[in-house]
């Protein structure tokens, strides 16, 4: 049986409920945070991750105590995004140094981030490596200006 890592469970979680209520995966990520599933899913982790999706959709809504859990799901590209985020995940760790965790919490806050959540963009096809360059340069970018204001600000 393939085991499946925290990262790559949260993600899951986190696209799969996104597809589910018709949200963008930085939404949810963001209301993860805000109501604690996302320490509920790493807590909770052994026991979870070999549920099925229906049941953690339905877990999770209940959790949120959202009426919403109970729809039909749609999976458009979410399956695509829930194999590729993990990925994207480890490139953000290991470049900057971070957790995973907070490797997530930066690329789901960032403006790359909410277009790869949007399949209208069509990110969701594009590579790990890409999607990292992307999140890189914008996240560079954002440092650069930082530092510029803080030079202007001496």
């Amino acid at each position: 049986m393939i085991c499946m890592s925290k990262i790559s469970f949260i993600t899951f979680c986190v696209e799969y409920y996104a597809e589910h209520i018709g949200k963008t995966g930085a939404e949810v990520y963001e209301l993860f945070k805000k109501e604690g599933v996302l320490d509920l899913l790493e807590n909770d982790y052994e026991d979870l991750h070999g549920m099925g999706m229906e049941y953690l959709m339905q877990m999770i809504g209940e959790y949120l105590g959202s009426a919403q859990c109970r729809g039909e799901i749609h999976t458009s590209h979410t399956k695509v995004r829930t194999v590729n985020l993990p990925e994207i995940v480890k490139l953000i760790a290991s470049h900057y140094h971070v957790s995973e965790k907070e490797a997530l919490d930066q690329f789901y806050s960032s403006a790359t981030g909410a277009s790869f959540g949007d399949d209208e963009t069509g990110l969701y096809g594009q590579s790990a490596l890409y999607l990292f360059g992307l999140f890189k340069e914008e996240h560079d970018d954002m440092l650069l200006g930082a530092d510029k204001l803080d030079i202007f600000s001496k």
